[in-house]
């Protein structure tokens, strides 16, 4: 028998998204939104679903990986597996196949990384995005937790699968302002988590141990990461060959490590006393 699955769903503000992601976790044993203080039809969309609908507000900043710990310590689920989903994404029918064929196995490792196919402006970015990357999604509940922050992780040393059948996500799904909100969010942790390390030379500093080598050099070539971003996706992974939507997001993407470049710039400013 298949053992029993949770769908977990973070959320804040994601009404409009939300039904999809929902109804492509509709084969889940349990399905539990945990919000982080909407202002808007979440929660109300996310019971109308028939999800079960919890509220934890996090103290300071907003750290993913946090999150998703609270919900697995404090979201009284059931379930032996816990697959986590954002509201802008959705799992298709053989990704679903996939889980239930991977947690059914007798020798399934205590946790999995999955692989989305990233959709911007109507295109699947393949190459541009580098597909497939990994991302910790899918865990046997008391065994992994996560770390990392904002850019989460499985702990270094633990031995997860991986399962190839996609799922999509729609990133850009409501529209440049939210994309841009989110992505300043990004930079600010990044800034603060390079500025502490440069400041202390300390690799805990940048948070998970995973990649801690590749993390390490990113951090002390801060001011090239603009440069470095766009010639990574558009020349390297060959997202020339992907049209005009390629060529829109590399340039948000170098966008979004000139905005950390900037906010690294302000903290060291300040810590010397210097003005802006």
């Amino acid at each position: 028998m298949t053992p029993r699955i949770a769908g977990v769903v973070l959320t804040l503000n994601e009404a409009d998204d939300l039904p999809r992601a929902l109804a492509s976790l509709a084969w889940c044993d349990e399905r539990l939104v945990l919000d982080s203080g909407s202002t808007d039809a979440t929660c109300a969309v996310a019971a109308a679903a028939g999800a079960r609908v919890l509220q934890h507000r996090p103290e300071g900043r907003f750290l993913i990986s946090d999150q998703r710990n609270w919900a697995l310590d404090h979201g009284a689920l059931q379930s032996e597996w816990v697959l986590f989903l954002d509201a802008d994404e959705s799992l298709p029918p053989a990704c679903a196949a996939a889980i239930r064929r991977a947690i059914a196995a007798p020798e399934a490792p205590d946790g999995f990384e999955l692989t989305p196919r990233y959709w911007f402006l109507g295109r699947w970015l393949k190459r541009t995005q580098g597909y497939p990357n990994w991302h910790p999604r899918l865990l046997r509940r008391g065994r992994l937790h996560f770390e990392g922050g904002v850019w989460e992780a499985f702990p270094a040393g633990a031995i997860v699968g991986r399962l190839a059948e996609p799922y999509d996500h729609f990133a850009f799904s409501k529209g440049l302002d939210d994309w841009l909100e989110r992505h300043r969010r990004y930079a600010d942790w990044d800034a603060t988590t390079i500025s502490a390390y440069l400041a202390s030379d300390d690799p805990d500093a940048l948070g998970t141990r995973r990649w801690r080598r590749l993390r390490r050099l990113a951090a002390r070539l801060w001011p090239l990461r603009p440069a470095l971003r766009f010639g990574q996706k558009y020349v390297l992974q060959l997202g020339f060959l992907e049209g005009w939507q390629a060529l829109l997001f590399c340039l948000l993407m170098a966008s979004y490590d000139l905005f950390t470049v900037v906010k690294v710039i302000e903290r060291r400013r300040r810590a010397a006393g210097r003005p802006l």
